[in-house]
């Protein structure tokens, strides 16, 4: 059963004279009209837009712990797309072959990598446990020198003279979202395309800045992550089982959580592995892992009398992941078999924020990247690391006395654990210089505000917001060979103006796509 809440006749009739009475009686709006309007057009397709996007698979499950558990609702999305302009947009596609190209790099040079989160490890013990297993792997030799990585960069639109892209994060470990982002695409295809003439469509034009008589759905850039992230599993699938003497018909491991609220993201890679591609799919926890998995005498990895080829994790990014012995003991498991994994703990470590801020340090691009360290550069935002060895009393100084004007942030994934405003300075105050070693300071990037209309469950708001882009990107590797290395797609996630986090999971936003300006 859907959880679904529908809009009543009563509201579309209200929304129709309201939207009517608008149109007839002015030429010019005033900014609070113009929202109104939005609204009231957006109240009349609203019924429309919620059946085509959960009829085309943006559900999510539900987070009542007392529903069944086969009951969703819509995906969070927003029924219009976010403006970005064009070349903004354009240059953070072409960046994507260099993320893959410097994680890659970071992860090979464990040195740096190890030495780079030692300190965290002591305060941090979630990055200093997987720490202890590459160190582990390493020390016993690397079975799998083969590596996949579906990375997503994400950043904001900096206001400014210049408006530009800076990056808030690098996602190596279960870059969610993808396929909800391929279906928004095509829902928000839909909206300006069925809805581009009459009373809702002039709404609509007006809250682009009318464009008169183009073809709004032009705007919308293809999204292929239903396409490119499926294909990255099947040809990790194709090298390992080509490199694998014996390897007949091998599976791609699907480790996910227990709740499995994010369940048509991962299923929808599941069915285009299957049907585009004629690759099969087991979905375990870590906990079924550690039950039900085994390694051979040449490290092949087995589960169910399946070989498996490759280990994608959707789980394992948080320490919520690893409630006992028995989680650890699976991941170890992975990470010494000779299966590719997706990510490698080496992978997931790169994208830890001490090495996101180690990176920023002058050099530290230019020892992986050499002349192309430019052009990552230019996007990154102010970075500071914190604790033991690190020159920081100045900037935690300021941090304290203008907290507005940072984001502190631990070695987390997942949305919820970043601290803003006055909560930087009260937290910066209670860690001991030890405790600060698991955290960065970032400048806060501000970005500018459009006008949105937000739909959770049925209901929608038109609020001003802000949006985070997130460019994905694919890539494998053996360290002498690049086997694929491509854009994948993109994400946006937008929310209110004042809600700080951006996840969609966690419950802080929802799911847009771009619209180019020029």
């Amino acid at each position: 059963m859907w959880a679904l809440r529908r809009a009543s006749p009563a509201l579309v009739t209200a929304a129709a004279a309201k939207l009517h009475s608008d149109r007839r009686g002015r030429r010019e709006l005033s900014a609070p009209s113009r929202c109104e309007s939005l609204q009231a057009a957006a109240q009349l397709i609203l019924r429309d837009s919620v059946q085509y996007a959960e009829l085309n698979g943006l559900l999510y499950g539900l987070k009542d712990p007392g529903a069944d558990q086969s009951a969703a609702t819509q995906t969070p999305v927003a029924m219009l797309p976010f403006c970005i302009p064009e070349k903004a947009f354009q240059d953070c596609v072409a960046l994507s072959p260099l993320w893959n190209k410097l994680v890659d790099a970071v992860a090979r040079d464990v040195k740096w990598l190890h030495a780079t989160l030692e300190t965290v490890a002591k305060a941090d013990p979630f990055t200093g446990r997987l720490l202890k297993i590459s160190k582990q792997i390493h020390e016993e030799g690397l079975r799998q020198p083969l590596m996949l990585g579906i990375h997503r960069s994400d950043y904001m639109l900096h206001s400014g003279a210049e408006p530009r892209c800076l990056q808030v994060e690098l996602n190596t470990i279960a870059s969610s979202m993808g396929c909800h982002a391929f279906h928004v695409e095509k829902l928000h295809r839909f909206v300006l395309g069925r809805f581009q003439e009459g009373a809702v469509g002039r709404a609509i034009r007006g809250h682009y800045g009318d464009l008169k008589g183009d073809d709004l759905t032009k705007r919308l850039p293809r999204n292929v992550t239903l396409e490119a992230i499926p294909a990255a599993l099947s040809r990790a699938q194709a090298v390992y089982k080509a490199q694998t003497k014996g390897a007949k018909d091998p599976v791609v491991l699907f480790v996910v959580n227990d709740d499995g609220r994010n369940f048509a993201d991962w299923c929808f890679l599941e069915y285009a592995l299957w049907e585009v591609h004629n690759v099969r799919v087991l979905k375990k926890s870590l906990k079924e892992v550690a039950e039900k998995a085994s390694m051979d005498k040449e490290g092949r990895l087995w589960l169910e009398e399946e070989e498996v080829a490759v280990s994608y994790f959707r789980a394992g990014y948080g320490p919520e992941d690893y409630p006992s012995e028995v989680e650890w003991s699976a991941r170890l498991l992975l990470e010494r078999s000779a299966a590719v994994k997706c990510p490698s703990v080496d992978y997931q470590l790169v994208g830890a924020k001490k090495v996101q801020q180690a990176l920023a340090r002058p050099g530290a691009v230019e020892r992986f990247l050499g002349p192309d360290s430019a052009k990552l550069r230019g996007c990154f935002a102010g970075l500071w690391g914190l604790g033991p060895g690190e020159d920081d009393q100045a900037i935690v100084k300021l941090a304290c006395e203008k907290p507005e004007g940072f984001v502190l942030k631990p070695q987390r994934e997942g949305g919820g654990h970043n601290f803003y405003g006055k909560d930087v300075a009260v937290k910066l105050k209670e860690l001991s210089p030890q405790e600060r070693s698991a955290y960065i300071l970032m400048q806060r990037i501000l970005p500018g505000l459009q006008e949105s209309v937000m739909t959770r469950q049925g209901q929608l708001k038109v609020m001003e917001c802000l949006s985070e882009f997130g460019f994905y990107s694919v890539y494998l590797g053996d360290g002498r060979t690049a086997h694929l290395s491509a854009h994948a797609g993109h994400l946006v996630r937008t929310k209110a103006q004042g809600v700080d986090e951006g996840g969609v999971a966690a419950g802080y936003a929802v799911i847009s796509s771009p619209f180019l300006t020029s």
